[in-house]
């Protein structure tokens, strides 16, 4: 059974697992925001029963940060949280910063979940597989693209620092490793200068998902 606090020096858990974007957003706000130093990224299993997120919280999900008596999941609110850290501030940051922000998180969030159920579909076998539901998906990635892709031409996407940034070039690369658009760049030339240098920064070369 793991241990929640190993050394003196690891004041903070982070628990993720390789492949799930919404984790990943976590992991590189860490990155973005210098809060590596005293996080230990723990690894979860996802539906076992011997997760070791359990021991903190009943939900089981990542990703999920301990910190002392604290545990905070769900992917915005830990963003959040280790942006705050970063700043000096155990404060909750106000509800709602713009409502233009707000919006177009909303729309980003949508893309990222319908990307991550169609890769999640996809894992099963052939025969186990929804023709609905990836025609459901596709409808909706094809229609995110286009507004995202509006979006960047109006340079009101947020960068990799933010919540949204993350979320986004997180669903953008894992759309592309599972080959579920190809050539999507070509039509959609907006949205791709904007995630090419996401791609460059070191919190994404770190923590990118295996296939």
């Amino acid at each position: 059974m793991p241990q929640r606090y190993p050394s003196a020096k690891i004041i903070v858990i982070l628990f993720y697992t390789q492949n799930s974007p919404f984790a990943r957003t976590a992991r590189i706000a860490l990155r973005e925001w210098g809060q590596l130093t005293g996080t230990e990224e723990r690894l979860a299993a996802n539906r076992e029963v011997d997760n070791p997120v359990l021991l903190f919280s009943p939900v089981g999900r990542v990703p999920t940060i301990v910190d002392g008596g604290l545990v905070i999941t769900e992917a915005r609110a830990v963003f959040a949280y280790i942006k705050a850290r970063a700043q000096g501030s155990r404060e909750a940051p106000p509800e709602v910063d713009s409502w233009a922000a707000v919006a177009a998180e909303g729309q980003i969030v949508g893309f990222l979940e319908g990307i991550a159920t169609w890769v999640r579909e996809n894992r099963r076998a052939p025969q186990e597989r929804s023709s609905f539901l990836a025609a459901v998906e596709h409808d909706r990635m094809t229609r995110c693209l286009v507004h995202l892709d509006e979006l960047a031409a109006e340079r009101r996407l947020p960068n990799v620092r933010e919540f949204g940034g993350a979320a986004l070039a997180s669903a953008l690369q894992l759309m592309s490793m599972h080959n579920l658009c190809v050539g999507w760049e070509a039509s959609h030339r907006n949205l791709s200068e904007w995630l090419n240098p996401q791609l460059m920064r070191p919190s994404m070369l770190s923590t990118q998902p295996v296939i």
